[in-house]
């Protein structure tokens, strides 16, 4: 029998995880039956609708929004708002059709600068976004010979985790590996230094991160994308794009100047700022495509 504690509640979290999963594949059928179009729009119109009722998430994006864009009038930005909301609904009912995505619906406007990556052998740090579908655009670097590997942050369900891992594993002919995993960081530089490509998602709040002006205030931002691509004497590459039309995107590869000087400390805080700084200047082009939901000014101090 399930063994019970003083309030009746299950001991094992067993079983919950079961029905979540249970859920969550559920979930999955439903998108899976629909064609990517379809999927893509209801997802979006349901997260339009329940997004916003989540009290903490969207106080906490309007709260962004009026700092980035003071600007704008209140409808204006509740306006946005539910764009946002929308945008990451459209993430969650495409997950389920990353092939197809993948195979024929991005186009990467500079392709020829990961090519040139590729061939130099000398491995790349790739960083990127929540920004349009992150999923879809993390998934295309192996078709540019650049072995990707990318760091993942587990789910709490080990069932789920499994489920997604099985379906993104296969993007990342490099490997995937946990957030915070202390064999992580130095898999990673071993990685770069073989001569693969490691992606980052370098847009959350990092409490140990340096801080880097973004959106006219600082923004704590992990230096390990700079720091590593400055060790490897790697490229250092911003990943970022835009949904152009349904489930139809165009990514653009940038180069970040990495100086290399005398001085570490200070050439890692320049590569990073100048990373922050290129993914301000494309949040900006299509604000309601990034996800505003994350606390990511919650701890900075002055710069």
């Amino acid at each position: 029998m399930l063994g019970l504690d003083e309030m009746g509640a299950p001991k094992s979290p067993r079983l919950r995880y079961r029905l979540e999963y249970l859920g969550f594949r559920l979930i999955g059928a439903v998108f899976s039956a629909m064609s990517v179009e379809m999927a893509s729009n209801v997802a979006g119109a349901l997260m339009a609708r329940v997004g916003p009722l989540s009290s903490k998430r969207q106080s906490r994006l309007m709260r962004n929004l009026a700092d980035a864009y003071p600007e704008m009038t209140e409808s204006q930005r509740k306006k946005l708002a539910r764009e946002v909301w929308r945008s990451i609904g459209r993430v969650i009912g495409e997950f389920f059709h990353l092939d197809e995505i993948v195979r024929d619906r991005i186009e990467v406007a500079n392709p020829e600068l990961l090519v040139e990556v590729a061939r130099s052998g000398k491995g790349a740090v790739i960083c990127g976004a929540h920004q349009a579908n992150w999923e879809a655009a993390s998934a295309v670097f192996s078709q540019y010979g650049l072995r990707p590997m990318a760091v993942y942050r587990p789910m709490s369900n080990p069932f789920v985790d499994a489920e997604m891992m099985r379906r993104r594993g296969k993007y990342y002919t490099g490997g995937l590996m946990a957030k915070h995993d202390r064999q992580t960081p130095v898999a990673l530089i071993r990685h770069v230094r073989a001569g693969g490509a490691v992606g980052l998602l370098f847009d959350q709040e990092a409490l140990d991160g340096l801080p880097t002006p973004f959106f006219g205030r600082p923004a704590t931002t992990t230096p390990f994308p700079a720091l590593v691509a400055r060790q490897c004497n790697a490229p250092l590459l911003l990943v970022h794009g835009y949904r152009t039309r349904g489930v139809r995107f165009k990514m653009f590869v940038t180069r970040i100047e990495a100086p290399r000087s005398d001085d570490r400390n200070a050439d890692i805080y320049a590569a990073t700022a100048a990373a922050q700084a290129e993914l301000e200047k494309s949040i900006r082009q299509h604000p309601e495509q990034w996800m505003w939901t994350h606390d990511r000014w919650r701890v900075a101090p002055p710069i």
